[in-house]
């Protein structure tokens, strides 16, 4: 088995990609019936009318800071999350929204890819594409099983506030981790800006970023035994990020937030001392009855990962073993074998520091939106292979020491051979079978998972009426007048937000969609009625 994914490696990546390639189809096809709603219009209001009166993009700009500032007086301080709430595609064109999935999609590529390539392929030296594998790997079963399509690719305002900051997050991760390695000025430089602005960002980010930093330098600086001066050049960034999360903390508007969701249930932790504690019980238990129990596949995304990693350090390790037949000490081996020596270390690390993103949440007292569980999900499953490389390579450089004295005094036989062959083929079949119960065992939980939502959208005729209704929208609230009054669409849209226009115009969402098309009024009423009174003015019939 190990020798065939050696010699196989491109092959590996090349159908994986396919794979990848294929499960973002249906996300392609939702994208083109993507539209604003809801938070959109609210944050995008100003920037909106601020383009539509000057056809000036620096204007839009003026006015969305101008929303920033209001909002941080009114509602929330993450000030940079808001900045860019305030920016998204349709204040500049009603048919814009639609490349909303690509952008983030892009973030998710771009974002995990590079995760993996530094750990695996730069800090860690692992040979060929193994970094691409696994990358490939986590991209296909987190499109896929993510809790929240909404936000994750197709609302602007929650793939903001989460996949966002979570990209920002690991390029801070990466560009400090490359100082510690290197120490180079640019990383610093680049690693400066990220955190500046990450101080405004979600919390949990601001949160993962700082402590991830903290555990690499703790690593090199106990374990790799490194006393360099210039790592202390860090708490540059690091202030940056203090200073950018203090303006957002101190915002008067937190307390108007925090008052409403404790009038919606929030619960809010009780000191320091149970915000930690039950940080660590919230992120076993959703582990356990969410990300398994409801994403089981991801345990066939785990199961995957091990014979790709067991190939890895089988390579690793005869690489050692053909150096020391040459009585050569191989220190690439001897300095790997370190870096593997700590599992125990190794697994409480990770589970502390996905505990660590679940603070925010808890402090605040449970009342979040679906994109942070999003955010949750990705720093488990990233935790998660991060333990299971881990625990591997420590479990075969641990047992190398007797394979090696076995093949230094050994020849290997015929028989040995047959064997061999024969547990080759038991390996395979038991892992095929393996997959197979655990996709027969959680099969309920595919009507969840990402592409079959966006298929049964699309292909139950939900999506089409939708884009309809939905230009039919525009057009009436891009039209002349103060006042406006829609049909009603329906709040359940698949994968895509929306929150509609309903017939009371205090009602909040009225008021989002009222300013952001500069109206005075605005309600909606049944669709018959509306087609009766106005269908012949725009055209509409039953």
């Amino acid at each position: 088995m190990v020798k065939k994914i050696l010699k196989h490696q491109n092959f590996i990546c090349i159908v994986l990609g396919v794979m990848l390639a294929l499960s973002l189809i249906p996300i392609f096809i939702i994208s083109g019936y993507d539209a604003a709603a809801g938070d959109d219009y609210n944050y995008g209001a100003a920037a909106h009318q601020a383009f539509l009166a000057t056809g000036s993009v620096i204007a839009a700009i003026k006015a969305a800071w101008g929303t920033v500032i209001s909002t941080w007086q009114s509602w929330q301080g993450t000030w940079f999350d808001c900045f860019v709430f305030c920016l998204h595609p349709e204040v500049f064109s009603d048919s814009a929204y639609v490349i909303v999935p690509y952008i983030f999609l892009a973030m998710h590529f771009v974002g995990f890819l590079l995760l993996s390539h530094h750990f695996l392929k730069e800090r860690w030296q692992f040979a060929g594409n193994y970094w691409l594998q696994i990358g490939l790997i986590y991209l296909l079963f987190e499109i896929q099983l993510v809790p929240s399509q909404k936000s994750a690719f197709f609302w602007w305002v929650g793939c903001v506030h989460y996949v966002m900051p979570m990209f920002m997050a690991i390029l801070g991760i990466v560009w400090g981790d490359r100082f510690l390695m290197d120490h180079k000025a640019k990383d610093l430089v680049l690693l400066f800006i990220v955190s500046a602005l990450m101080g405004g960002a979600t919390y949990p980010a601001a949160l993962l970023l700082p402590i991830a930093l903290f555990l690499l330098w703790l690593a090199d600086f106990v374990i790799g035994g490194k006393r360099d001066k210039r790592n202390i050049l860090l708490l540059i960034p690091f202030a940056a990020l203090v200073a950018g999360l203090v303006i957002s903390m101190i915002a008067p508007g937190n307390a108007v937030r925090a008052a409403s969701d404790i009038k919606d249930g929030a619960d809010p932790a009780n000191g320091i001392l149970d915000t930690i504690v039950s940080s660590f019980t919230m992120s076993v238990k959703e582990a356990v009855t969410v990300f398994i129990g409801e994403k089981g596949f991801i345990l066939i995304a785990l199961l995957l990962i091990v014979p790709l990693t067991a190939s890895m350090f089988k390579l690793v390790s005869d690489k050692s073993l053909a150096v020391s037949h040459n009585f050569v000490a191989d220190r690439d081996y001897e300095a790997i074998k370190k870096v593997f020596s700590h599992p125990i270390l190794f697994v409480v690390v990770m589970f502390c520091l996905n505990a660590s993103v679940y603070a925010p949440r808890v402090y605040a007292g449970g009342i979040v939106s679906s994109g942070y569980v999003n955010f949750n999900f990705w720093t488990f499953f990233a935790c998660a292979i991060g333990i299971e490389i881990y625990l591997i390579g420590w479990g075969m450089l641990v047992a190398e020491i007797s394979l090696r004295r076995k093949l230094v005094s050994s020849e290997d036989t015929d028989g040995a051979h047959d064997n061999h062959v024969v547990m080759g083929i038991l390996s395979w079949t038991g892992f095929i079978l393996l997959i197979l119960v655990i996709a027969f065992t959680f099969r309920h939980g595919v009507k969840k998972y990402t592409d079959y939502v966006c298929m049964e959208y699309y292909l139950s005729g939900q999506a089409d009426d939708y884009k309809e209704q939905i230009q039919l929208q525009r057009r009436i609230l891009s039209g002349e007048g103060t006042e406006a009054v829609v049909p009603e669409i329906n709040n359940e849209q698949g994968p895509l937000m929306q929150m509609p226009i309903v017939s009371d115009p205090d009602n909040v969402d009225n008021y989002m969609a009222r300013i952001f098309y500069g109206k005075e009024k605005v309600w909606a009423i049944p669709r018959d009625e509306w087609i009766e009174q106005y269908g012949e003015t725009y055209g509409v019939s039953q």
